[in-house]
This record gives C-alpha cells, structure tokens and sequence, in this order.
C-alpha cells in the first residue's frame, strides 16, 4: 500500500484494491455502524429530523397522488424537506471524514484518507439509490427521482472535491469557478416553483445520461478526499492552534495578518470566531448589504425564469432574508480555542471568560441585528409596499425574535448539565430555522410579538443563567 506522503493518488487506485486495502474498506466502512460514528457526528441529529419531516412530506404526497396529478399535490406539500436530507446526508459524511483524517498524524497513516473516501463513497451512493427507490414508491419514475437527487447534492459534489497538489492555479480557479456555477445553477432552480415538477417529468432518454454524469462527478468528488493531505502544509495547526493575542500587549497574529494589531472590536470577537475577527467597519457593510444584494440576485434570476416581475419575486424571497438575520458564527459549538484564550490570563475565571463571550456575542447583536433587519425591512416596505407603521412593528419583532432566537442557543446547558455536541448544534441551527416561521411576515404582528416577547424573556434567562453551567461543563467537547 502507498503512504500518502508520497504526492498525489493514482485517479484509478480508488478502483484497484488489494486485500490489505480491502480490509482497511471494511474497518473503516464498520465505522459508520459504530458508537464513534453516533458520538462524534454533531449533525447527525438534525439529519434524523429532517428525515422525519422528508418522510412526512412523502407519504402525503403518496396520498394525495391517489386524487390529485403529481404538479397539484407538489403544490400542496414541502419537497424542500427532500432536498434538506440531502444535503445534510452529504454533510454528515463529509463530517465524519474530516473527523477521521483531521488529526495531525493523518498524513503519516498509509491508505488511511483513501480508505474513507472509499467508504464515504460506498456509503452517499446507498443512501442516494436507497431515497431514490423510496420515492419510486410514490410512485414516481426512478430514473426521475434519481436524477432529481443527484441534481441537489452538486453543492455537496463541489464541496467533497479536494484539487491535487499539482493543479495549477489558474486550472484550479476554473474548477472552483465551475463549481461556483453549478451551485448557482442548482440554487436558482430551487427557487422556481415548478422546478421540481420538471425534473420528475422528464424522460429517461435525458435523465439517465445526466444521472450517470452527476453520479459519477459526486463519487470522483469524494474520491478527491486524499488530497486534502497532500497539500503544501498538510501538518498546519488547527483552527485553535493560531497564535493568539498576547496578554500585555493586546495584539493578535490571526492568520494572514500576523504583525497587524487587531482593534478592541477585532480582540471581542476572536470569542467567537478567532481566526478570521472581522473589523466593525466591515461587520457594518456586510450586515448592510449581504440581504439586499442577495435577494435582488435571486429575485433576477426568478424573474427570468418564472416570468415574475423583480418586485413579486423579491417579496417572495423575503423569508430567505429572515434565515439570514441570524446565520452567524457556532459561537457555542465550538469552543476548541476557550482553553487557550483562558490560559492568557485576560478573562480571569472560567465564568468570567464564559460571561465575556457573552458579552462579545450581545455587543455585536445590538450592532448587527438592527442593520441586518432594516435592510430586509425597508426594501420590503417599498416593494410590498408597506405603511411606515407596519414596517416598524416588522422591523422590531425581527430584531427581537433574532436576538432573543440566538441567546436561547445556551438552553441545552440549563436543560443537561453536559449536553452532546449534537444537542447544542440543533439550538445553535434552531434559530436559521424558526425565525421564517415565527417572522411577522408569516404570522402578523400580534402572534409574532408574542413569540418574540417569549423568545426575548428565555434568552434573558439564558444570558444571565446559563453562563454559570457553562464554566462548569467541559469545553472542548471529548472528540475534539
């Protein structure tokens, strides 16, 4: 067997095994049926529910099949829920690879990266087939419903590939830009109402082809996975390994700018997000332009694919600007850098430290939050268009839903005294996927004050209580 010390993997060698690769394959494939797999895997309960909802949304869609034609009964379900569990089955593999070769000593181990992407591979194509023959039973063509998976994991597909060492630059930036493509491709498509319907209408004449093509790009994606060691510093410190600021100086060596003092602003959020603190002039611009911009991008694209005119469509896309109010750092997930921020003596006790991220997290919501949510609002109320009165009662249950939303992510630690890491990443996810449910947009302003006045009232009980089970739990999680 090959070391992976020894430059880049032969494309066919994921083909061509010997009988100590074979038992590496079967070690490793064991893995997926083992406590490690269950213990280690944060993802992998939100995998579970969201197969939960996928599965409920298919067993309507077979009854309603029974009276209604396929396009009425995908009007009245969420196939969305499909695509979710999807992406999060890719998303679950694709994290318990990196748990396996993310440790230092992975590049030295033979055969061991290319062991689980043969495993990782074996495993997506059971899943994909296995969810494919369960919507045959629908029933809906396979070769449909072959290609109507296969075509939303291609973000997955982009992000499994790993370019050899060798690549050029400029050939490396042309795959990269075709993936960027193809994702934009998959996501526009998502948008249209009546894509769905398309692609599990279409003939096998077109769908087997591009099912063999889409197959076969995912698998030699995972197949990739080797490469990730062979790059020019495959022994790098890991993310909480960086240097970290100094405590009589006050300065930082975050990757990139290692003899560039960091601001006050820069120093809090390094809590949150040590590697790549961003300034409070950047926070700002984001915050103020990132909704705009990318709703007008998608409600162009639907405006020339569904024939909607800009403002229907940017109405429309006003529940992804909800989603994007509260996407930000796992400021509770991981928690990797906690011990060595600690031991530089600039917090005090491990309450003390535990209240400063806290806190950092609080200043940086009252700055952001408002911004994030006028930029959503004040479009909204031109386009709609909205009285000035409605859109400030939709402006401020958003910026309280939001904020109290994100501080109910400490709740596992007031409910389990050691939560799992799956635990807490479901609170942390928790609010991406409630705010859009809960939003004014949805509910009107008196049932979405009311939820946001609840979620106000459990995130001030967690900001001011959860603080202290923290400090006592173990940080970093076992497996890290």
């Amino acid at each position: 067997m090959k070391s992976l010390r020894h430059g880049p993997p032969d494309p066919m060698a994921g083909f061509r095994l010997s009988t100590l690769e074979w038992a590496d394959l079967r070690r490793t494939l064991g893995l997926y049926f083992s406590a490690t797999f269950l213990r280690s895997n944060y993802m992998l309960l939100m995998l579970v529910g969201w197969l939960i909802a996928a599965l409920c949304t298919l067993w309507n869609l077979h009854g309603l099949l029974k009276h209604d034609t396929l396009a009425q009964a995908l009007s009245q379900t969420n196939i969305f829920y499909v695509i979710l569990v999807v992406i999060f089955a890719q998303s679950v593999l694709q994290l318990h690879t990196n748990n396996q070769i993310g440790g230092s000593q992975a590049p030295s181990i033979p055969g061991l990266a290319l062991a689980e992407a043969r495993a990782a591979s074996i495993v997506a194509s059971i899943i994909i087939l296995g969810f494919a023959g369960l919507m045959r039973l629908l029933p809906i063509p396979f070769h449909d419903a072959l290609f109507f998976i296969l075509f939303n994991a291609i973000p997955s597909a982009v992000q499994w590939y790993a370019p050899p060492h060798g690549q050029s630059g400029k050939r490396r930036l042309a795959i990269a830009l075709f993936g960027v493509a193809l994702m934009l491709a998959q996501f526009a498509l998502v948008l249209v109402s009546d894509a769905t319907f398309w692609m599990l209408t279409r003939p096998a004449i077109l769908t087997i082809p591009a099912s063999a093509v889409l197959f076969i790009g995912l698998i030699g994606s995972i197949l990739s996975l080797p490469n990730r060691l062979h790059g020019s510093a495959p022994l790098t410190p890991a993310a909480h390994e960086h240097p970290l600021p100094s405590a009589s100086t006050g300065s930082s060596v975050a990757q990139g700018s290692a003899n560039k003092a960091l601001t006050p602003y820069q120093l809090r959020q390094m809590l949150l997000a040590p590697i790549t603190p961003v300034t409070l002039r950047t926070d700002i611009l984001i915050s103020l332009f990132a909704i705009p911009v990318t709703l007008s991008v998608f409600a162009t694209i639907e405006m020339f694919l569904s024939h909607r005119s800009f403002s229907a469509a940017w109405v429309k896309s006003v529940g992804t600007g909800c989603l994007m109010l509260v996407i930000g750092d796992k400021w509770l997930l991981d928690r990797q850098h906690w011990p060595l921020l600690l031991v530089t003596g600039r917090f005090g006790s491990r309450l003390k430290f535990v209240q400063a991220v806290f806190k950092a997290k609080l200043s940086r919501m009252l700055i952001v939050t408002p911004i994030r949510v006028l930029s959503l609002v004040v479009p909204y109320a031109v386009l709609k268009p909205l009285l000035p009165a409605g859109a400030f009662y939709d402006a401020l249950d958003l910026i309280v839903l939001a904020a109290g939303m994100t501080l109910c992510s400490a709740l596992p630690f007031l409910l389990l005294r050691s939560p799992a890491k799956s635990i807490v990443f479901a609170f942390n996810l928790a609010p991406v996927l409630l705010i859009q449910l809960c939003s004014p947009f949805l509910l009107g302003h008196r049932y979405a004050g009311y939820l946001a006045l609840a979620a106000l009232t459990l995130g001030a009980f967690s900001y001011l209580v959860a603080p202290h089970r923290i400090s006592r739990s173990d940080w970093p999680y076992e497996n890290e």
